[in-house]
């Protein structure tokens, strides 16, 4: 075989290293989009603790057990009862904020606030001393929250003044992202992203679970879902719960993570369209426009130059990784 044969295979075996992990990130985006129209249209059926709690506990039973098997790694009992306190914030107040906040606004307006998390991020890792704002890193950070402020306008004048509160729920969970997204760093460079995933999804579930034991079951009983509802469930539990964080955390070790990040706008994108489809959302040049500001963001904040890197060890150290939501 010629050089250049040689050369065009190992480009070739290149690619698609790179584009795997990339085409599994992108399906992780576009996965709990959907899954988000899905939690406005089951949270209507009973409440957002309810809601987030069937979702985590399906969502552990799968990917524990996956995580154990695919990746048995021994982790630390100090950075464990870390882990397990990073997954309380993510895995419990998160998808209890997020799936409260459906009961109030919609979920492509919600989505786009959320894509503002790596903007969050960036500022919160700033000011912990752990990155440096340049000033196209600040223009990025501004743009996503002006288009954040759009889009909740937009919404706002659509629906009913209840839809703050939402919003506000929903910027509380793009607090809770960002922090997690800073301090769980540590221990996803240390332990396999599914591990430590795996570890803080199983605690935050638990925590969901005696929350809901203690605070819903005695007064509203077993969940009252319908038979589609129960889908949704498994939906958002398995498909939009374990299956979007493997796919994720597979591809955040396979590749540059600021790679992964470029596709987080498929997120809100993809709520978008299916809830116009399923839910019959309303849309306007606000949501629209916000969209478009929070992605010129999203690429003025990520280091984009560390993306076309796949397996860079040094590149994937300067971005904050953002698990979807």
């Amino acid at each position: 075989m010629t050089e250049g044969g040689i050369g065009d295979d190992r480009v070739s075996l290149g690619a698609q290293r790179w584009v795997v992990p990339m085409l599994s990130s992108a399906a992780a985006s576009i996965i709990t989009g959907i899954a988000l129209v899905a939690t406005r249209y089951v949270v209507h059926q009973t409440d957002g603790l309810t809601v987030a709690t069937l979702r985590y506990c399906v969502a552990a039973i799968c990917l524990l057990p996956l995580a154990a098997l695919v990746y048995p790694v021994d982790v630390r009992k100090r950075d464990y009862l870390a882990i397990a306190a990073l997954g309380v914030l993510y895995f419990c107040i998160f998808p209890w904020a997020i799936s409260s906040a459906m009961q109030f606004t919609t979920a492509s307006s919600g989505a786009i606030v959320l894509a503002c998390t790596p903007a969050v991020t960036l500022v919160l890792a700033a000011l912990w001393g752990s990155e440096t704002l340049s000033a196209r890193k600040c223009a990025g950070v501004l743009l996503a929250i002006l288009g954040a402020a759009v889009a909740i306008g937009g919404t706002a004048a659509l629906l009913e003044p209840t839809s703050w509160t939402g919003q506000i729920l929903m910027i509380l969970a793009t607090l809770a992202g960002a922090v997690y997204a800073v301090f769980s760093k540590p221990y996803l460079a240390k332990y396999p992203p599914v591990v430590v995933t795996a570890i803080a999804m199983g605690a935050g579930a638990g925590t969901l679970l005696l929350i809901w034991l203690v605070r819903d079951l005695p007064t509203t009983g077993l969940p009252n879902l319908n038979s589609t509802g129960w889908l949704v469930i498994l939906y958002i539990g398995a498909i939009g719960g374990a299956l979007s964080f493997f796919l994720y955390a597979w591809a955040l070790g396979r590749t540059a993570p600021t790679a992964t990040m470029i596709l987080l706008p498929l997120n809100p994108v993809a709520a978008m369209i299916t809830g116009v489809a399923f839910l019959g959302e309303p849309l306007n040049s606000g949501l629209f426009f916000g969209l478009a500001l929070v992605i010129t963001g999203i690429f003025l904040v990520i280091n984009t130059r560390a993306a076309t890197r796949p397996g860079d060890a040094a590149a994937s150290k300067v971005d904050h990784d953002i698990p979807p939501a």
